[in-house]
């Protein structure tokens, strides 16, 4: 069978290179080509226009095509699919990734072009589907997925367990999408080639702004098995850096150390970075990951105030990410990323003012590494299948019946702390601390601190807001 993966391109349909080659998509196309199938990648990202991106699918005529999309950037994955049908109505067209997963019922029901939804972990999932195409007979035997049968009906399925083990499976076929095309860099601002790596699958946390905040239980990959995929990226495509995507590098300490110890022995001498919990962090090992290479760690900070971490399920107090900082700095290195978010659940105006005096004495204790121009963050976001989401529905700043795959504009985006790439995704209000009084406050304390293109929206607020109401949307 002809198989034909597809990444999405950004909100705006413009052509991207700040990324990295699509792990999951890479992993897909590795179990169908071990299955026996023809396999092609389409770089839909570096593409941009939905047309454009139908056509280069159309030319590789495949029986199925297979995409997914992140919820900011959703709206041009469904344009982009809906172009897709247009070019090959009797394609299969089956789609995946956190926002479908989530929301896969209300995709089937908005976006008459989808075939099927593969809920969580893809690989067995999506060959077995593999296996039983082009009829649609036998796709209720298929674990994990959700799809339209000949009648049109939506069916779900039995959910997918967890595999156990994730040594067993082939090296991504990362060849579908030349990493040579990708120049995401953490470090400096120089274009070099990028890869992303996924060594562990799993969080035992359950944030509730997190998309992936149901908690699962955590699988390793070999540390030999994970340095042998960076070396055959390093060797093929003269990757130079890479971003480890795991939810947290340090979720096991001996993965880690059997990682850096392998990238020493090998002498690879690649650039890599990671996000890590600041937690129980481990100076020794801390040390071995500057040494095997690893010169920036992203933590998702979010805010600065006890009572907030505590309302947001973060399981970690600000007294531990400030030791955590501490020995971060000792370490020394390049850049230290952070995640920051003004509002979410437990928010007040004075847990806003305490949260910036904090940062700003994480920002002194770090220094140069200090990777921010500001200790303000963003709105928070609301995804499908989040809790916050539901506490968004509780307080009445997302409706009951929200459609996660229909057209949507978020009601206050003339509001000058909402980017624009972010006017498609609800925010996250409570009733006793309305956006409007966040913005406010900002502006009236914090003005000095803001960068140039938020005192810009600032400016732009009154314009913004009379076009939203002219637009009448």
């Amino acid at each position: 069978m002809n198989v034909c993966l597809v990444t999405s391109p950004r909100f705006n349909c413009k052509p991207v290179t700040k990324s990295v080659a699509p792990t999951g998509l890479a992993c897909l196309g590795a179990v169908a080509r071990q299955a026996g199938h023809n396999v092609v990648g389409i770089e839909a990202l570096i593409i941009g226009n939905p047309k454009t991106i139908a056509e280069r699918v159309a030319a590789s005529e495949p029986d199925v095509v297979a995409t997914s999309t992140c919820t900011i950037d959703r709206f041009a994955g469904i344009k982009t699919i809906r172009a897709i049908r247009r070019a090959l109505p009797k394609a299969f067209i089956v789609v995946g990734g956190s926002h479908f997963s989530q929301s896969a019922e209300d995709a089937l029901r908005c976006v008459k072009e989808i075939d099927a939804v593969v809920v969580g972990e893809g690989e067995i999932t999506f060959t077995e589907l593999l296996d039983r195409l082009p009829g649609r007979e036998a796709l209720s035997e298929v674990d994990g997925l959700v799809f339209r049968d000949a009648d049109g009906q939506i069916v779900r399925n039995r959910p997918r367990e967890l595999m156990d083990d994730i040594n067993h499976l082939p090296m991504p076929a990362w060849d579908l999408f030349d990493a040579a095309n990708y120049s995401l860099s953490m470090i400096d601002r120089d274009s070099t080639t990028v890869a992303g790596v996924i060594t562990t699958r799993g969080c035992p946390f359950s944030c509730v702004y997190c998309a992936n905040s149901v908690k699962t239980k955590i699988r390793f990959l070999d540390p030999a098995k994970a340095v042998d995929q960076m070396q055959w990226q390093q060797k093929t495509f003269g990757v130079k850096a890479f971003d480890i995507l795991n939810d947290n590098i340090m979720v096991d300490k001996s993965h880690v150390v059997g990682m850096c110890e392998e990238m020493l022995r090998r002498n690879c001498g690649f650039t890599w970075w990671a996000e890590a919990r600041a937690s129980k962090l481990d100076a020794e090992v801390l040390t071995l990951m500057k040494r095997a290479g690893c010169k920036c760690l992203t933590f998702g900070i979010e805010t600065g105030t006890d009572e907030v971490l505590r309302a947001c399920k973060k399981n970690i107090t600000t007294a531990q990410m400030f030791e955590a900082m501490e020995t971060v700095a000792k370490i020394g290195f390049d850049q230290v990323g952070m995640g920051l978010i003004i509002g979410l659940p437990g928010e007040t105006i004075e847990t806003i003012d305490r949260s910036v005096v904090w940062l700003n004495s994480i920002r002194k204790v770090l220094g140069p590494a200090w990777n921010r121009k500001t200790v303000l963050g963003q709105l928070p976001l609301m995804h499908p299948g989040t809790e916050l989401s539901e506490i968004g529905v509780a307080e009445g700043s997302l409706p009951e019946n929200f459609s996660w795959n229909s057209p949507y504009l978020e009601p206050k985006r003339y509001l000058p702390l909402i980017n624009s790439r972010y006017e498609s995704v609800p925010h996250f209000a409570s009733r006793s601390l309305p956006l409007e009084t966040i913005c406010s406050h900002i502006k009236n304390r914090y003005w000095a601190d803001l960068l140039p293109g938020r005192r810009r929206r600032y400016r732009m607020a009154p314009l913004r807001r009379l076009r939203v109401a002219l637009s009448g949307r």
